[in-house]
């Protein structure tokens, strides 16, 4: 019975202790510092960076560049659980869209499953203690010369025969002065430019979404099942495998296409967008489909 005890006591206690990692990585390669909750994570700027020990539920995280000439990102309520409470690591990447920049999500794995990251990926502890503020130093070196010297000036002139011969020497001794300029800039003020995302949408539970399923196949008319698929999609987010199901609802492939052009702003994993392709019949409305959503420029 002891040892019953001590084994249901330790595994208690595993349970109680996970916690989330959160891996950002710059899918175009420029280096970024990671704030969380305003407290900046790495000392140096990074392409790609996992935080762990994170606790919370969620957290505001920004994005600030090493190219200053790119606006910083920030998206608050960054969630550290899934739609059921779980916790993992949740992996994003900062995109550049037509529309500048944006931190998008991309991959969770749970807790249970977690290996550690690769070994070019830096791994932080999450840090709660605030860091120096970020300074880049940038010297200017200008050389002058000016022509306040001494100068000399020497001309012989010789005329023999018709021919005319002249050597002149000019000699000039100015002052050079160098002068090196230091200027110090602080990135990260409140003064920057700031891009701020709308918060993140987590998927629907399995549970929510079979109600949700029956719901719409409950429906005996083709408009009335995709008000409500749009009505349910709206107010939650869907995978898009969800949506490839509620997509296959449809008999028609017009309102097929119509509901899947709507549905992929509200896509939990819209980089897996492809799986909706299998609810069509036709190449040609796949085709439509992928055209929209390039012109979305996400």
């Amino acid at each position: 019975m002891k040892h019953l005890y001590l084994m249901l006591l330790f595994v208690s206690t595993l349970s109680v202790s996970q916690e989330s990692r959160l891996t950002i990585f710059s899918e175009d390669g420029e280096a970024f510092y990671l704030f969380l909750n305003s407290i900046r994570q790495n000392e140096e700027p990074v392409v790609n960076i996992a935080v762990d020990y994170l606790t919370n539920d969620y957290y505001d995280a920004k994005i600030v560049f090493a190219n200053e000439s790119i606006n910083q990102i920030e998206k608050k309520y960054l969630m550290a659980v899934d739609a059921d409470g779980n916790r993992g690591e949740f992996v994003y990447k900062i995109k550049n869209s037509n529309r500048g920049r944006k931190l998008r999500f991309y991959s969770f794995t749970p807790f249970q499953s977690l290996m550690p990251p690769p070994e070019h990926v830096p791994l932080i502890h999450y840090n709660a203690v605030p860091l120096p503020p970020i300074q880049t130093i940038t010297q200017t070196t200008t050389t002058t010369t000016t022509a306040n010297g001494d100068q000399i000036n020497i001309g012989v002139g010789v005329n023999t025969n018709d021919t005319n011969v002249g050597v002149g020497i000019h000699v000039n001794s100015g002052i050079t002065t160098t002068t090196t300029q230091t200027t110090t800039t602080t990135i990260g003020n409140s003064t920057d430019v700031v891009i701020v995302e709308e918060t993140d949408c987590y998927a629907m539970s399995p549970s929510d979404f079979n109600q949700a399923l029956a719901s719409i196949k409950s429906k005996s008319f083709s408009d009335s099942k995709l008000t409500l698929a749009k009505q349910v999609t709206k107010g939650n987010c869907l995978t898009s495998a969800q949506i490839a199901q509620i997509t296959s609802l449809f008999d028609f492939e017009d309102t097929k296409l119509e509901y899947a052009k709507f549905a992929y702003s509200f896509c939990y994993n819209p980089e897996n967008y492809w799986k909706v392709n299998n609810a069509f019949e036709f190449e040609s409305t796949i085709e439509e489909l992928h055209a929209y959503i390039e012109s979305l420029g996400f």
